[in-house]
């Protein structure tokens, strides 16, 4: 692909006089076209030339403009909203109907006015980014102009949460007629596909995956399964798999999400079960974070959980919850808790919270460190999300009555014999450097907790 005929994100915005956020929402709602070349997204060339003259013309581009529909959650009518992809917010509230169920953090209860931007924000993470390989491809397969119309076209559906979108004068349709987590799905067994992208634009909550690397949803005698791979590296599905033997060596069922490996597509995948009930929503501490305001607290972690407190969940609960998880991100040497990949779980009924299991643990174990850098025993990483140090982040865990180094006897054994099913793990001498670097962290958190026990005693 020659990069002649492309332009970077901000070329584009001198060149239309624009912000660099504006030409991230011309490009989301297809009407400027781009590319990943070179694992950038870039602008083609022609496609600004043609918008600028369109513009200067004062006509704006044509679109399919002012779809609307009613948001719902499961069964309860939400708000009004209309969909116009050429706007600088694709969705507009018209009418907020309960703004007690409206999307965590786009709306006050007390005060129901709109964030039209958290709303926007809220929506764009229903979409699959356009960093997922092959995914411009299958766009232009399908002939899908972009892809934040691809949740649009499918209504929202989603097995992350219960929310979707009723066109209007079209009252007949139904939750439990149309959700994923009691009906069928396009695709839905492996066997039906030859590769990761087979459920996008279909009737499939492949749709509705965020994050970069290849998912899947499939069913499984009745449950409903994510499927993840990896990229050149084939460590992260067998890092899925250790974490889950040391979260069930420290944690009870119901605190973790176990995770399996099997061989699938084009490689090692991790599979785990949906830890959601069909009633129920995930929300990504991302929003709990952003609805922080002045919420009173030492630290971004206090000020977390004493909000959570304050708004109906457990905070003895959300406290054990939150450090269970630091503590066994510091013994994986997880580098990556981001903000999306923790939060809690809310009945879309009663509207009850309780922190979400812990999952997604797969970026650990230096999978992406250089063997030569372990070799050489350097061990060091950046922890999320209160890091970047780890044992400053240690320090925050205010809840180990839950935690017994004599459970990790045997582990390091454990996790070594799982990794030696992966090719990039066990290249050159770097599994026998894990290893050392696993046994290190082993001692250094055990230690750190016992510290941690002494002074809050």
């Amino acid at each position: 692909m020659s990069t002649s005929n492309y332009i970077t994100m901000g070329d584009a915005a001198r060149l239309l006089g624009v912000t660099k956020a504006r030409i991230s929402q011309l490009a989301a709602s297809g009407t400027l076209a781009c590319d990943i070349v070179g694992g950038r997204k870039m602008v083609q060339y022609d496609s600004a030339i043609g918008y600028q003259k369109v513009r200067k013309r004062g006509r704006r581009p044509a679109a399919d403009v002012g779809r609307k529909f009613t948001l719902m959650s499961a069964d309860h009518e939400v708000a009004h909203v209309s969909f116009d992809p050429t706007r600088e917010f694709s969705f507009e509230i018209a009418d907020i109907l309960d703004a007690r169920r409206m999307p965590f953090g786009t709306c006050s209860s007390s005060s129901p006015t709109v964030n039209k931007r958290a709303l926007n924000t809220w929506w764009s993470h229903r979409s699959v980014p356009d960093v997922r390989p092959g995914l411009i491809s299958r766009y232009r397969e399908l002939g899908i102009d972009s892809g934040i119309e691809v949740p649009v076209r499918c209504l929202g559906f989603s097995l992350s949460d219960c929310y979707w979108l009723r066109p209007v004068d079209c009252d007949e349709l139904n939750w439990q007629h149309l959700n994923y987590f009691e009906n069928n799905f396009e695709r839905s067994a492996p066997e039906h596909r030859s590769g990761w992208l087979e459920g996008i634009g279909l009737k499939n909550p492949d749709n509705t995956s965020e994050g970069e690397l290849p998912k899947s949803w499939m069913i499984r005698n009745g449950v409903r399964i994510l499927v993840k791979g990896c990229e050149m590296d084939d460590q992260r599905p067998f890092n899925e798999a250790v974490a889950t033997a040391l979260h069930r060596r420290l944690l009870s069922k119901g605190e973790f999400v176990p995770y399996t490996v099997e061989r699938m597509f084009d490689g090692p995948v991790c599979l785990c079960d949906d830890f959601l009930n069909g009633r129920e929503e995930y929300v990504p501490a991302a929003y709990i974070r952003d609805a922080l305001g002045g919420q009173r607290g030492n630290s971004t972690y206090d000020r977390y959980c004493r909000y959570l407190g304050r708004h109906g969940a457990d905070e003895a609960a959300v406290r054990k919850s939150m450090s269970q998880m630091i503590v066994c991100d510091a013994l994986l040497a997880n580098s990556d808790r981001h903000w999306r990949n923790f939060g809690i779980i809310r009945n879309v009924d009663t509207l009850e919270m309780r922190p979400a299991p812990l999952f997604d643990s797969g970026n650990c174990l230096w999978y992406n460190v250089p063997t030569a850098v372990l070799v050489a025993g350097e061990f060091g990483f950046a922890a999320k999300p209160f890091g970047p140090d780890p044992s400053t982040q240690l320090a925050f865990v205010d809840s180990l009555d839950w935690f017994d180094a004599s459970h990790l006897d045997g582990f390091v054994d454990e996790a070594f014999e799982i990794l030696s099913q992966s090719a990039w793990a066990t290249a050159g001498n770097r599994l026998k450097a894990i290893r050392r670097g696993l046994e290190r962290r082993m001692i250094e958190v055990s230690a750190a907790v016992e510290v941690l026990r002494h002074v809050q005693r």
